[in-house]
């Protein structure tokens, strides 16, 4: 089995530390759409320390992945509410919220000792996911007339940045992970490698979105 696949998932909770640490001593300095991503990164931290620990004690952890999903689809959703309101979708977006919660809690828990999780939950929040990036970069370009202020300065430009990136790569992992798995245990392990990369990769642009001074435009929020 190849070191370096192992090695890239080993490290790939690296940014997501850095993200919890910038986003911990830069808290009071938030507006709302970055303190919801604070809370998502402090809590995909805690859901990856604890499936690590699970992993070392030999024990079954994909019962956290729906769990993981939940919170990941909940705070996202909520950021886009607020960058996205008074749009029609962001009014609807805690219905959408809550079904997907409670439809994650009916229909996605693994069995006891399986090694297959379901993908259609990654998946529906994938294409949400890149809904909401869509209408987002949609408004801006509206804006761009009438609107001066750099993109480079807008935490959400680069937070839409990494969930482009991650959800749109990562879509056709979901849902060719379990086929994956029982064709080749090293093509699995070679596959799930390049989803760390794409996970360090967004918790990357996250820390950037965290790091930047500005506040979200206006453009965002009316």
């Amino acid at each position: 089995m190849s070191s370096i696949p192992l090695l890239i998932v080993n490290l790939s909770p690296v940014p997501l530390v850095v993200a919890c640490m910038v986003g911990l001593v830069r808290y009071r300095r938030y507006e709302a759409v970055r303190r919801y991503l604070v809370w998502l990164s402090w809590l995909a931290l805690l859901v990856t320390a604890v499936a690590m620990w699970l992993q070392r004690q030999h024990r079954p952890n994909l019962f956290l992945a729906p769990i993981d999903t939940a919170i990941e689809f909940t705070l996202l959703g909520l950021i886009y509410r607020r960058v996205l309101w008074p749009h029609p979708v962001a009014r609807y977006l805690p219905v959408g919220i809550g079904l997907f919660v409670v439809g994650t809690a009916l229909t996605s828990w693994p069995q006891p000792g399986t090694v297959e999780f379901s993908p259609i939950q990654h998946f529906i929040e994938s294409v949400a996911m890149l809904l909401l990036v869509v209408l987002y970069y949609r408004r801006v370009l509206k804006a761009l007339p009438v609107s001066l202020a750099p993109l480079e300065r807008e935490p959400v430009f680069w937070i839409s940045a990494g969930v482009f990136l991650y959800f749109s790569a990562n879509s056709l992992i979901f849902l060719t992970s379990n086929l994956v798995l029982f064709h080749s245990k090293e093509l699995s392990l070679n596959i799930w490698a390049i989803h760390a990369l794409l996970y360090a990769f967004l918790n990357g642009f996250f820390i950037v979105a965290l790091c930047l001074p500005s506040q979200l435009p206006d453009v965002t929020q009316s």
